[in-house]
């Protein structure tokens, strides 16, 4: 079973480090190319509409960039950070190919982003902060109030509970996440995360705009504004 532990926290920075590189060697599938600002999606398209014309958005766990590109087509000044390095030279590769130099990225460390207090305008976090232990997620939560202006969006992705998953084997730790140490998912991590906890996040700080999705069946959106 994994131990391996970064910053304090157990780690799985390796486990996507391996489907990143894998999906770039293997070519990236459509569905993976096509960002959630492509569907059509309430929330999605709400957030947009929402920040300022050639403001500065922050996607964070940015991943291969589908969603970081298409706010980068659409004028922001769009800024990416993720645990993966690869990802983050990935995202930027892409951009310059495609002659997006509104797009450039962030150092972070897995804990703390290199953006000054009250920079942004808006923050994606999707499908990222279920991937960590509750206590990094309260920390990285506190982190991304700290960088977004008031009046900042904040547009979040939770996934559906993937604890069933017969292919992969897992221990739950204390706080209810799950760290699987065998088969396709080894090495992630995922926290199942009901309804109420994840509002309890950002209930302090931020105000709920809309909310999509039931609890823990489907993948949940929620659009947030700092106060």
């Amino acid at each position: 079973m994994p131990n391996e532990k970064r910053n304090g926290y157990p780690a799985s920075h390796e486990f996507w480090e391996r489907c990143i590189l894998e999906t770039i060697e293997g070519g990236i599938p459509d569905k993976w190319s096509e960002s959630v600002f492509d569907t059509g999606n309430e929330i999605a398209q709400a957030f947009v509409a929402g920040l300022p014309v050639g403001g500065d958005v922050l996607d964070f766990g940015c991943g291969l960039g589908r969603n970081a590109l298409a706010l980068a087509r659409c004028g922001f000044h769009t800024l990416v950070a993720d645990v993966v390095g690869v990802a983050v030279r990935f995202c930027e590769e892409r951009a310059a190919s495609a002659g997006l130099d509104e797009l450039q990225s962030v150092a972070y460390d897995g804990r703390e982003l290199e953006l000054p207090n009250k920079s942004v305008d808006g923050i994606l976090a999707w499908s990222c902060l279920d991937h960590v232990t509750l206590a990094h997620a309260e920390e990285l939560a506190e982190e991304l109030g700290r960088v977004a202006r008031s009046g900042a969006l904040l547009l979040l992705s939770f996934d559906e509970d993937r604890s069933d998953d017969p292919e992969s084997e897992c221990r739950v730790l204390e706080d209810g996440t799950h760290q699987y140490y065998e088969g396709r998912r080894a090495g992630m991590l995922f926290r199942p995360y009901s309804n109420v906890e994840i509002k309890g996040l950002f209930d302090n700080d931020w105000e709920l705009v809309l909310w999509e999705g039931a609890d823990t069946a489907v993948p949940r959106r929620a659009l947030y504004r700092r106060k």
